[in-house]
C-alpha cells in the first residue's frame, strides 16, 4: 500500500508539475507577447502619425497658392508627386466648399490612416489637403513580432514541461519549489530579470533538471537581448525613413515654391504675369457675377515707351518698367491684383471697388508717377500714363467683355492726347479725364 501511494504521489506530482509549467508558460508568454507588441505599437504608430501629418501639412502648404489661383495643372503635378512617396495611398486636394480640385492614387493597401491639413492662403483657410497613408507595414511587423514571441515561448514551455514530466521523482518537491520560485521571479521582473545559475547539488535527474533550467534561463535572456536589438534596429530604420521623408518633403516644397513663382511672376517687375492676372480676373468676375460684388478693371500703358527705348536704349526702358512696378505695388491693396500684361501694358483688378473709387486710385497713382524721379544714366525721363477704367455690370457675361471695356477706355485716353484716363460707362460708353 505504501509503495502504491508513493507511485500515485509521484505520478500526481509529475502531472501537476507538467500542468503548472505548461499553463504558466503559455499564459505568461501570451501576455508578454501582447504587452510587448502593444508597447511597440505606440512608438511606431506615433512615428507614422508624425510622418503622415508632415506630408499632409507639406501638401497643404505647397497647394496654397495653387488652390487660390485655381491652378489645376500644377495641383495635379503636386498630388501626383506626393502620391509617389512610400506608403502614400491617396492624395486629395479640395477647395473651401469641399469640392475636390484634384486627387491622385499611390500604392494599394488594406489598412490606412487619414491625415488632413487646411490649405491656408493669406491667413484664410481656402481648402484642405487629405493624405491616406498605408499602415500595412506596421501591422505586418507587429503581427510577425507577436507570433515569433508567442511560438518561442510555447517551445520553451513545452521543452520545460517534458523535462519535468519525464524526470520527476520522489524527493523532488523542494528543488521544484526553487525552480518555481525562480520562474515566478522571471515572470515578475520581465525584461529586468537577470538570469543566474541555480546551485546543482547532485548529478542525478534533479541535478540535470536544474542544469537544464539554468541553460534555458541563459537562452531566454539571450533571446530577450536579441529581440530588443532587433526592435531597436527596426526603430532606427523607421527614424531614418522619417528623416528621408522629411528631406524629400522639404525638397518638394522648395521645388513647388520655385515652380509657382516662375509660372506666375514677371521676372523684370516681379509683378504677377498675364497668366496670373487672367486667372484672378476670371475668378473675381465670377464672384462679382454671383454675389453682386463690385470690381473694377484698370488698364494702362506708358506713353511713348518706344521712344524711350529708341532714344535711351532698352536698359532705360527696363528701369522705367521696374520703377512703375514698384510704384504700383506701393499703391495697391492686398485684395487687389496688379500685373504686367506684356511690354509696357499693365493691369489692376480692384476688388470691392466701383468706378468712382477707381478714379481716385488712378489719380493718386498717376500723381505718384509724376512725382517720381525717373533718372537713367544722367537723364531725367518724363513719364506719362494713358489709363482705361471699366467697372463690371450685369450686361457683361464674360471676363473678356470687362477687359474689352477697359481696353476701349484706354484707347480713348490715348486718342484724346495721352497722359490722362478715361472711364467706360454704359450710358456714354467713354468718359475722359485729363490729369495733367
Amino acid at each position: 500500500m505504501i509503495e502504491l501511494w508513493e507511485i500515485d504521489l509521484q505520478c500526481g506530482l509529475s502531472i501537476k508539475l507538467l500542468g503548472y509549467v505548461m499553463a504558466g508558460v503559455l499564459i505568461t508568454s501570451a501576455a508578454i507577447g501582447v504587452v510587448r507588441v502593444q508597447n511597440e505599437r505606440g512608438p511606431l504608430s506615433e512615428l507614422i502619425d508624425k510622418a503622415g501629418q508632415s506630408v499632409a501639412n507639406a501638401t497643404a502648404s505647397g497647394a496654397a497658392s495653387l488652390v487660390a489661383g485655381y491652378d489645376y495643372g500644377n495641383l495635379e503635378i503636386l498630388a501626383a508627386n506626393v502620391a509617389r512617396q512610400a506608403n502614400v495611398i491617396r492624395v486629395i486636394i479640395s477647395n473651401q466648399s469641399g469640392r475636390v480640385m484634384t486627387q491622385a492614387a499611390g500604392v494599394e493597401a488594406g489598412t490606412y490612416r487619414r491625415f488632413e491639413s487646411p490649405v491656408v492662403f493669406d491667413g484664410q483657410t481656402i481648402g484642405g489637403a487629405t493624405v491616406d497613408v498605408s499602415t500595412d507595414a506596421l501591422e505586418n511587423a507587429l503581427s510577425d513580432l507577436y507570433w515569433r514571441v508567442f511560438i518561442d515561448q510555447i517551445i520553451f514551455g513545452a521543452i520545460l514541461g517534458l523535462i519535468v514530466y519525464f524526470f520527476t521523482a520522489r524527493g523532488i518537491v523542494s528543488p521544484i519549489r526553487k525552480l518555481t520560485m525562480a520562474m515566478e521571479e522571471a515572470v515578475d521582473k520581465g525584461d529586468s530579470f537577470i538570469a543566474r545559475d541555480l546551485e546543482v547539488k547532485s548529478g542525478d535527474e534533479i541535478g540535470r533538471l536544474v542544469s537544464v533550467f539554468n541553460t534555458l534561463g541563459k537562452s531566454l535572456a539571450s533571446y530577450h537581448r536579441q529581440l530588443h536589438s532587433k526592435i531597436d534596429l527596426a526603430n532606427q530604420e523607421l527614424r531614418d525613413k522619417n528623416l528621408q521623408l522629411g528631406g524629400r518633403t522639404l525638397e518638394l516644397e522648395n521645388a513647388l515654391d520655385l515652380l509657382s513663382t516662375t509660372a506666375t511672376t514677371d521676372w523684370l517687375t516681379e509683378l504677377p504675369n498675364r497668366r496670373k492676372f487672367d486667372e484672378t480676373l476670371s475668378r473675381m468676375f465670377h464672384q462679382s457675377e454671383r454675389f453682386a460684388e463690385e470690381i473694377t478693371l484698370v488698364l494702362f500703358d506708358i506713353d511713348h515707351f518706344k521712344l524711350i527705348n529708341d532714344s535711351h536704349g532698352h536698359g532705360a526702358g527696363d528701369e522705367v518698367l521696374r520703377d512703375i512696378g514698384t510704384l504700383l505695388r506701393l499703391h495697391v491693396r492686398k485684395s487687389d491684383q496688379p500685373a504686367r500684361l506684356g511690354g509696357d501694358e499693365f493691369g489692376i483688378v480692384l476688388y470691392h471697388t466701383n468706378s468712382a473709387q477707381a478714379e481716385l486710385f488712378v489719380e493718386k497713382f498717376m500723381e505718384g508717377v509724376r512725382a517720381h524721379a525717373f533718372d537713367y544714366d544722367g537723364f531725367r525721363l518724363n513719364i506719362g500714363l494713358s489709363v482705361g477704367i471699366a467697372q463690371y455690370d450685369v450686361s457683361m457675361s464674360a471676363p473678356q467683355e470687362l477687359y474689352y471695356a477697359a481696353d476701349k477706355a484706354l484707347y480713348q485716353a490715348k486718342h484724346g492726347g495721352r497722359n490722362r484716363y478715361s472711364v467706360y460707362s454704359g450710358a456714354t460708353r467713354v468718359q475722359e479725364r485729363l490729369t495733367s
